[in-house]
């Protein structure tokens, strides 16, 4: 029998919508379609309610956007892998919430409440450093027993939840979450009619909305040494200043857009 790779290799590749352009765009009208408030631009058309009064305020859910293509960080990955690939237990960076389109392949998905920490995961006390299985297997072998345990807290708001994303779906990942995804390929989708091509690809984008905006702020001004997705790209805006620009940024936008500012307290304010 062939041996099986125990931590198969996982490839994200976030220049891919400057190699591939056609690729983004085969998606984007279909996500705009369905999923207007997880696109990158104004929607002009429909008018968004972010704030849920009725008001139709046009939504803008990629706030980082305002930083400019090359000064924000990194944003968007094209993800590539074998079947048993995947992600271990982790939070995405800068507070960001996300989505997650599966090309091909299944996902499975293991998500853990923010004040929840999944067994076999054991953070610092600031979150700089985590301590974990080096891998999936590794994982669900020791702790899998702990983690259907935690199925049944008392405490409904702290139990985990599952799921598993197929192609066509698109999964929305709050920030502040723990989650660890498997990539369990294609076999047993329409009853065995699909080839398994033994591959997962998918599309994700992180992003900044009005919901998780005063909690990115705040990562910025106090978790500058977790800051990431732009430590290696020398047009990126550097940790220490990112908070700062933003804030200047989406005021300045607010302004461009006839706002006073008024509705973006929060980037008023600076770090003490």
């Amino acid at each position: 029998a062939s041996a099986v790779e125990e931590a198969p290799l996982y490839l994200f590749d976030r220049t891919f919508a400057k190699k591939c352009p056609e690729l983004l765009k085969d998606f984007e009208g279909g996500l705009r379609e369905t999923c207007p408030f997880w696109c990158a631009e104004w929607d002009g058309v429909n008018g968004i309610d972010e704030g849920g009064d009725g008001g139709g305020r046009r939504g803008y859910h990629d706030l980082l956007r305002v930083l400019g293509e090359e000064r924000r960080p990194d944003y968007q990955w094209l993800i590539v892998g074998p079947k048993r690939s995947g992600s271990a237990f982790h939070i995405d960076p800068n507070a960001t919430h996300a989505w997650n389109a599966p090309i091909i392949g299944r996902k499975r998905w293991i998500f853990y409440p923010p004040g929840s920490t999944p067994p076999g995961v054991y953070p610092s006390p600031d979150g700089d450093e985590v301590c974990m299985p080096l891998s999936l297997g590794e994982w669900f072998l020791t702790y899998w027993d702990a983690h259907v345990e935690r199925r049944k807290d008392e405490d409904v708001t702290r139990r985990p939840l599952e799921c598993t994303a197929c192609p066509g779906d698109v999964l929305f990942v709050p920030h502040g979450w723990w989650h660890l995804v498997l990539n369990l390929g294609e076999d047993g989708e329409d009853d065995g009619a699909v080839e398994d091509r033994g591959v997962s690809v998918a599309l994700t984008r992180n992003y900044v909305s009005a919901s998780n905006l005063p909690d990115v702020l705040r990562f910025l001004d106090t978790r500058v040494s977790q800051i990431s997705g732009c430590r290696d790209r020398e047009e990126a805006v550097k940790p220490e200043d990112l908070g700062r620009e933003f804030r200047k940024s989406l005021l300045n936008f607010a302004k461009e857009e006839g706002d006073d500012g008024s509705s973006c307290e929060e980037c008023k304010s600076t770090s003490n």
